[in-house]
This record gives C-alpha cells, structure tokens and sequence, in this order.
C-alpha cells in the first residue's frame, strides 16, 4: 500500500473513480482575525496491491498544529476488490476527499496528516500549510 498523492485543496470530491479538485496545492492562507474559520479539503489516492484487496484498510487524516495538538480528526476505511477481468497482480487506486471546516486559533503553521494502513505496514503523508495575517495593501 502507499499515497500514490494527497493534496490540500479549496474543494474536493471523487466520484466514480475520478477526483474532482478545485484549488489544489496550497501552502498558505490568509485570515483577518482569530480564530479563524479555514475551509481545508483533502484529497488523497491509495495505491493497492494484488494481496492487499478484499480487507479493511483504515484511514485517518489529522489536522495539527505545529506543536502537534490534534485540531480535527476523521477516520474511516477503504476496502478495494479485485474486478474480474484485472490482470494478476495488478495494483488499483482509491481515492477519497473530506472537505472539513477547521478553527484555527492562532496564526503560523499547521500539518495535515493522511495516514492509511495499520501497524507496520501503514503509510503516511505530511502536508504543511500556514495561516498568516491579512495585510493591508502597502505594508
């Protein structure tokens, strides 16, 4: 299994095998006064291999602070069969997207964390941002 991508994004959705991504690599947003009200989506692809279709794989994506406290978290699971007509040993891809409103309470630096798998076998992707003040125009 690996994060074959992850992205943060204004707004994501997949649908049918395909992900639809608005505003997608974004490292930096502005806010004009805390907390703030940040909308993040993620969106994500989970390669899998041959062995490991057919079970549960669970997931989890994080939003941190630099200092690690946990500001939202959602779990759930990806479970990926094999079709028909897939060639023996062949890998798929699954995709899924959360648009989460976030409170951010102060401004500086942040983490997304997607993380799929369990134990030694799970695999995980960092992605930073930061959220700077509004500065008026000519400072």
């Amino acid at each position: 299994m690996d994060i074959d991508y992850a992205l943060i994004c204004d707004y994501a959705e997949a649908v049918n095998g395909k992900m639809y991504i608005m505003g997608a690599g974004w490292e930096m947003t502005t806010a004009p006064a805390l907390p703030a009200a940040v909308r993040i989506a993620v969106a994500f692809g989970v390669r899998f291999g041959w062995d490991e279709t057919n079970k549960a794989a669970p997931v989890i994506v994080r939003i941190e602070d630099d200092d690690g406290s946990e500001l939202v978290r959602i779990e759930g699971q990806m479970n990926v069969g094999r079709p028909p007509l897939l060639p023996p040993g062949s890998t798929q891809l699954a995709q899924m997207a959360a648009n989460v409103p976030v409170s951010v309470p102060r401004y500086g630096g942040y983490i997304v964390v997607v993380r799929a798998g369990e134990g030694a076998e799970a695999v995980e992707r960092r992605l930073p941002f930061r959220v700077a003040p509004v500065r008026p125009p000519g400072t």
